[in-house]
């Protein structure tokens, strides 16, 4: 059997150059006024989920088509099924909001012109643009799992949009999207150790109405970081499930 081992362990170090890139770009730009509140560090989801529930405690608003792609996601996984499942079952990007629910660390970098969240799962990486520049040409951007998202500072809140999924995508571990599906988050602290991410759903294709949904993360220790190697083939070969 071909083994990807090495060519995994190559991505993630193209990743981190990466990473490194941007974060030297953006500290070498000077021209961008100074950010209202500080999300830099190492954070963790308060309390482990796996579900976006709505924030008003309401019934999530499906439409006809929504509801059939929910329940049947829902039976299959009852069954054990997890074919719908493209992370579960071939280590797929979790896409957004989906990644933001992994109950494993992740730590934000925070520069002028980039926010930059590095994953342990899977050392996925998240980057939000917060130049006028590069939001202008949304329109040029490939439909992916994570989608493209462009931020801005409202006070201390940054505002981030996130737009251009492909259509067969989770935004938990059943809740089902389209290609309309719009992301607008809210992050704020709540205080030095609370970091809040307040969702606003949208995609009229699975919802009669768009609906919001609140994520709250604890600052954790800093020594975490950087993270252990973390490969999600090696846990399906093992037969391991995703992180709960």
């Amino acid at each position: 059997m071909y083994n990807i081992k090495p060519l995994m362990r190559i991505r993630r170090v193209l990743a981190q150059v990466l990473m490194a890139l941007t974060l030297f770009v953006g500290a070498a730009v000077a021209t961008y006024p100074a950010a209202a509140a500080d999300l830099e560090g190492v954070w963790r989801l308060a309390s482990p989920q796996t579900s976006l529930q709505p924030a008003n405690g309401a019934a999530i608003p499906f439409t006809e088509e929504g509801r059939r792609l929910y329940e049947g996601n829902r039976k299959a996984a009852a069954s054990g099924d997890f074919r719908f499942d493209f992370t579960e079952t071939r280590c797929s990007s979790p896409g957004l909001p989906r990644m933001m629910l992994t109950p494993m660390p992740m730590k934000v970098f925070q520069r002028p012109r980039t926010v930059s969240i590095l994953f342990q799962w899977n050392h996925l990486m998240r980057q939000i643009d917060l130049t006028a520049e590069e939001q202008q040409g949304r329109d040029l951007e490939a439909p992916s799992m994570r989608g493209f998202s462009s931020g801005h500072w409202d006070g201390d809140t940054l505002v981030v949009e996130s737009h251009t999924f492909l259509p067969q995508k989770l935004l938990d571990n059943l809740i089902p999207s389209s290609e309309d599906l719009t992301l607008t988050e809210s992050m704020r602290l709540r205080d030095h150790n609370t970091l809040e991410d307040r969702i606003r759903i949208s995609d009229p294709q699975m919802f009669t109405q768009p609906w919001e949904t609140v994520l709250r993360y604890k600052r954790a220790s800093d020594d975490l970081f950087p993270f252990p190697e973390d490969v999600c083939l090696d846990r399906i070969k093992s037969g391991l499930p995703l992180p709960r």
